[in-house]
């Protein structure tokens, strides 16, 4: 009877030991565990089971404006208590953490809601390549990188100085608040933020928000990032050449009609203009609701370009018309030259009008010596004289026949002089004008439009 005492008493140390050491090892705390532990079942906890979600945002890979998709790379981190996990430390020789596969324990079904990835790539679905830690008291918690892409409605109004908030909305998909309660931190991780070249992140805040549906709540908690856009890029690549080649379509009002190159060189930069824009139009986003400020400039720098041209046709025009012989009317004369003309402080051409006045005010000797005066003397003086003396009488008459003959072409250019310098001098104050004008609504134009962006 002894014997079996013994044998039982060793049998009994034995287990004992052997229990002890199958205890220490995580492995088997699992299977102790998770021996009648049922996945697919919530926590029965005695209140409703509390999950705590965290954001970090390592990077925001892209921002697409047609498509208004945010993608950005994060680490999540959950934390809850399942109370069918705790166990007693001691028991389990000190082990206070164990790591379980993501489909051994009941994990919650946190959702990104504007989540626009399909297939295996939706949201968060890196969980299930991440183990979870378990503590002692049933604390849960599982961190884990993913890349979301998620609906961002982008306002390119002011573009390239647009700024955009960009939400990212999580939730529970099944479990109402009766069940399992989403909390978090109001404000977003960045502690570990790689920038990224054309967005500045200005900020990432949280809020929660219940959701109702049949009558029942839903909590969700919203991270909304904060982005402005870098300008410099686009303001060196894109706006200030647009303003350059519109300001050297004021060079073309510099040139004199005559010289023939007014109108080709304000054809050439709108030619110049319109290659440009074809060649940075991916730069700009293509929205139409509501259209950026960008693509307005863009259109009235073309209609600038367009009316440079055509101001410079009408210049040449009325240049054109002192060449044709055609009379400057009155009210032109009045209101052009005398009116504007004073007004523009342009100074008209008196060369040839001064030196036709001069013609036409000729020295009292060549008024007094008219044709036939001078003939008469001369043939009165061939009749006495000798050769000597006609030679020198004919003389004289050849030189009072130039005279003549320089008094009536003098006369009649005076004329023809005073309508063509009138034209030269209407096309010169035409063309001041229309430089002034054009200047004034092209750097008008210009600040309006950086006013208006940079607001």
């Amino acid at each position: 009877m002894c014997q079996v005492y013994y044998i039982w008493l060793a049998v009994c140390m034995y287990r004992a030991v052997l229990c002890q050491h199958c205890r220490s090892s995580p492995c088997d705390i699992l299977d102790i565990l998770l021996g009648s532990y049922q996945k697919d079942i919530h926590p029965p906890c005695d209140t409703p089971v509390e999950i705590h979600l965290g954001l970090a945002l390592r990077q925001v890979v892209s921002l697409s404006e047609t498509k208004q998709i945010l993608s950005t790379n994060v680490w999540m981190r959950l934390n809850w208590t399942d109370c069918r996990l705790a166990w007693n430390v001691t028991d389990m020789n000190g082990t206070e953490t164990v790591h379980v596969p993501f489909d051994r324990i009941w994990t919650p079904d946190v959702t990104l809601y504007d989540d626009t990835a399909f297939g295996t790539n939706i949201a968060m679905s890196e969980r299930k390549f991440h183990k979870l830690t378990v503590g002692s008291d049933g604390h849960v918690s599982q961190k884990f990188p993913t890349v979301l892409s998620s609906i961002c409605e982008v306002d390119a109004t002011y573009f390239p100085f647009d700024k955009q908030d960009c939400p990212l909305q999580f939730g529970l998909w099944v479990y109402d608040d009766s069940v399992v309660v989403l909390n978090g931190d109001m404000k977003g991780d960045t502690s570990f933020y790689l920038e990224n070249a054309e967005w500045h992140l200005t900020g990432i805040g949280a809020v929660t928000i219940p959701y109702l549906f049949n009558g029942l709540s839903y909590s969700t908690i919203t991270y909304t990032v904060s982005l402005q856009r870098r300008p410099a890029f686009f303001m060196v690549t894109f706006f200030f050449p647009c303003f350059l080649i519109c300001s050297m379509s004021i060079l073309g009002f510099f040139l004199p009609p005559a010289s023939g190159e007014k109108v080709g060189l304000e054809v050439t930069l709108l030619l110049s203009l319109t290659v440009f824009q074809f060649l940075t139009l991916d730069t700009l986003p293509p929205n139409s609701k509501p259209l950026p400020l960008m693509c307005i400039y863009l259109v009235l720098i073309m209609l600038l370009a367009s009316a440079s041209c055509v101001l410079a046709v009408v210049v040449l025009r009325v240049h054109l018309k002192g060449e044709q012989g055609w009379k400057v009317p009155s009210l032109a004369r009045s209101l052009l030259i005398n009116k504007l003309g004073r007004l523009l402080r342009v100074k008209r051409p008196h060369i040839l009008r001064e030196h036709a006045h001069d013609t036409l005010n000729l020295t009292p000797s060549v008024r007094e010596s008219s044709p036939p005066a001078d003939i008469d003397a001369t043939v009165s003086s061939t009749s006495s004289a000798e050769f000597g003396i006609f030679l020198q009488s004919f003389d004289r008459i050849s030189k009072s026949l130039n005279r003549l003959l320089k008094y009536l072409n003098a006369e009649k250019e005076a004329h023809e002089s005073v309508e063509y310098q009138d034209w030269l001098t209407i096309a010169l104050i035409l063309d001041r004008f229309f430089l002034i004008m054009y200047a004034s609504v092209s750097i008008i134009t210009f600040l309006v439009f950086l006013i208006e962006l940079t607001a």
